[in-house]
């Protein structure tokens, strides 16, 4: 066989298919080159997927800290509040005794008022000290959870194009 036979025999499908096979080679070497970029751990998809993950497991981790001490604040409030509570009942049983004792001699009436105002002025001490440990707590509560918030609205890291 010759060359202009081999010419004649070649048919406009066949050109057509090895048109179509060329521009498809050509568009799988770009793709593998894209891929490749896409999982380069430096620049690509993976750098993102690994820099996601490492955030990922900070928030988890902050997010656990997080709960851990919003737990301990609130044990820690909840004993406040009974501790008030108590002082509050100890409180009112000594204004009832007073008020029982009002009918006594003058002298004991006072020696009952001095009493009652040291009393006084110790318990609302010692509320002042629990209010201003209370307002603490629920600062610090306050500042964790708008920390929290802050950190799980923040956008993940973008990945550069290739």
């Amino acid at each position: 066989m010759d060359i202009s036979s081999i010419l004649n025999s070649i048919q406009p499908t066949d050109v057509a298919i090895f048109l179509v096979s060329s521009a498809a080679c050509v568009y799988c070497f770009v793709l593998s080159k894209r891929l490749r970029a896409l999982q380069d751990t430096k620049d690509g998809l993976g750098a993102t997927i690994t820099a996601m993950t490492n955030s990922v497991s900070a928030m988890s981790q902050a997010t656990h800290d997080t709960r851990t001490r919003v737990e301990n604040m609130a044990t820690r409030l909840a004993h406040l509040i009974s501790d008030g509570e108590k002082m509050c009942k100890r409180l009112e049983d000594t204004i009832m005794t007073m008020e029982r004792s009002q009918t006594g001699v003058t002298n004991q009436v006072h020696a009952a008022q001095t009493e009652l105002n040291v009393m006084m002025r110790d318990v609302l001490d010692q509320s002042r000290a629990r209010i201003v440990e209370m307002t603490t707590l629920m600062r610090q509560m306050r500042a964790m959870s708008e920390a929290g918030e802050a950190d799980i609205t923040a956008p993940p890291p973008r990945a550069k194009t290739a």
